[in-house]
This record gives structure tokens, C-alpha cells and sequence, in this order.
């Protein structure tokens, strides 16, 4: 039996086994697809052990691993450019293939935007300059985005993340979370809910189109600060979107945008009935 498995610190509450599953049960694969935690301090012994496995077919990666995971394979472009990666191709049907780390956040950010039908973004606001941040600064420069504003809790910190725009030809500027926002196309949100209460509302009123990467608990404050006239995408959206890419990495199997949005839906309706 071939086996996957999302990794992180925590990990227990992610909902990439019931999209993984459900793709398996639609290909009628026998794979086994886990959710295990994974200290960063144990990251290197537990991913050895996977590499010297035959049944490990690959790994998922959340948080605080997407950076780190970069030195167990051989990056994609886009895990070059972003510094992180999410997903762990350890085997496929090439004998002694060499592992291979994968960015499926960029394209993911991309499927979800065009599923709901979004025209163009041409401004945007940023929120954070961590890897998921840095990851849609990529994904929304793919859409021809033309100016951001990083908004970080230490704007010291977002030196990277600037630069990443710079090279990707995106007019991009850093201001504390307290920075009065003009009008913008989007405001995407990466950071902790709670460090958002004093903003949420500010932002909303800033812009049509709201991300936030938070999907549980909801409404967060940006998503509660969001009216009928807002287009509001989750992390659930993300979730989705970087799945497609990321199972076929994986499986070689193809699944779609729907298919795992409703499968992460469908697990999170049940957690929320406990």
C-alpha cells in the first residue's frame, strides 16, 4: 500500500486527508493518506525515514515546514522563487527519480480565483510576508497584477517579500497593519485571525474582494466585516485549489476544484455537528 501524509505542527486539524481520501475512493486507489504532526526539531528524522520507505509515494507540508522541506528534494521554479514548498514527491513511476519539492499554493490561488469567475486584480493589499504571503504575491502577479502593499505586524521582517515583488515587476511597498488602506482591488489576509480584530474593518471597507486563509473558525474578523456587496474566498478555497495539483503530483490521478472543495466542505460541516 502506497502511503502520503500531511505534515505540520500542529497537523491534526487539517482537512487535506478527507480531500485526499475522497480522491483515492474516486480513482479507486488503496493508499493510506495521514495527518501527522511533525516538530520542527523532528523534521529531518521523520522525512529520512519516508525517503527510505518504498510504500512513501510523497508528503503534503503546512506550516512551519514549508520553507524548511526545500532541502529534501529539488525545487520547482516556483519553489525557487516563493523560498517554500508544499508538497513532497518522493516516488513515481521513474526507478531512483530524485525527490522533488513542488509550490501547489501558486497555481491554487490562481484555480480558486478564476472558479469563482474574479476578473483581473490590479491593486491589492497583502496581509504578512511569510510563505503563504509570498506565495499569492506570485500567484497574483501570474494574474497581472500591477501594484501591492504588504501590510506586516514588523515591517523589518517583509525585506524578502519586497524584494519578491520588485522581481516580479510588481510596484510593492511595505506599511505597518495600522496603515490607513486606500481603495484596492483585494485584500488578502495570512496572518492569525486574532491580529486582525483592530483592522478587519478597515480593510474591508478598502476593497470588493477579500481573502482570508483562515477557514476555521468563521466568520474571522475580516470575514465578518465582509457585506453581501463583498466576493469572499477562504483558505478553504486555497485548500481546494492547491489540492488539484498537489494529488497528481502525489498519484499521477487526476481530481478537480469541486471535487475536493466539497470534500473539505463535507468534513468540515461534520466537525462542526460534534
Amino acid at each position: 500500500m502506497m502511503r502520503c501524509a500531511l505534515i505540520g505542527d500542529p497537523a491534526e486539524h487539517s482537512l487535506s486527508p478527507a480531500i485526499h481520501r475522497d480522491g483515492y475512493r474516486r480513482l479507486g486507489l488503496d493508499w493510506r493518506y495521514d495527518a501527522v504532526t511533525v516538530a520542527p526539531d523532528d523534521l529531518e528524522g521523520f522525512v529520512s525515514g519516508c525517503l527510505a520507505d518504498d510504500e512513501w509515494a510523497g508528503l503534503s507540508v503546512t506550516a512551519p515546514h514549508k520553507e524548511a522541506i526545500v532541502a529534501f528534494g529539488e525545487p520547482d521554479h516556483v519553489t525557487r522563487l516563493v523560498g517554500a514548498g508544499n508538497t513532497l514527491v518522493m516516488r513515481d513511476s521513474t526507478p531512483g527519480r530524485t525527490p522533488t519539492v513542488h509550490n501547489t499554493d501558486v497555481p491554487g490561488f490562481v484555480r480558486a480565483w478564476r472558479a469563482r469567475g474574479l476578473s483581473t486584480p490590479r491593486t491589492a493589499a497583502i496581509v504578512g510576508n511569510g510563505a503563504t504571503a509570498r506565495s499569492l504575491l506570485v500567484a497574483l502577479a501570474g494574474l497581472h497584477l500591477t501594484r501591492v502593499v504588504i501590510l506586516a505586524r514588523d515591517t523589518t521582517r517583509a525585506t524578502r517579500i519586497v524584494e519578491l515583488g520588485i522581481a516580479l515587476g510588481v510596484d510593492t511597498t511595505v506599511q505597518p497593519l495600522g496603515f490607513h488602506l486606500p481603495e484596492t482591488d483585494l485584500v488578502a489576509n495570512t496572518i492569525p485571525a486574532a491580529a486582525t480584530q483592530p483592522h478587519a474593518q478597515g480593510w474591508a471597507d478598502a476593497a470588493p474582494w477579500l481573502f482570508d486563509a483562515v477557514y476555521d473558525p468563521w466568520p474571522t474578523p475580516l470575514g465578518a466585516a465582509a457585506t453581501a456587496d463583498h466576493t469572499v474566498l477562504t483558505g478553504l478555497d486555497l485548500l481546494a485549489g492547491q489540492a488539484v495539483d498537489q494529488f497528481h503530483l502525489l498519484t499521477g490521478g487526476a481530481v478537480t476544484f469541486e471535487d475536493c472543495h466539497e470534500a473539505a466542505a463535507a468534513e468540515l460541516r461534520r466537525r462542526t455537528r460534534k
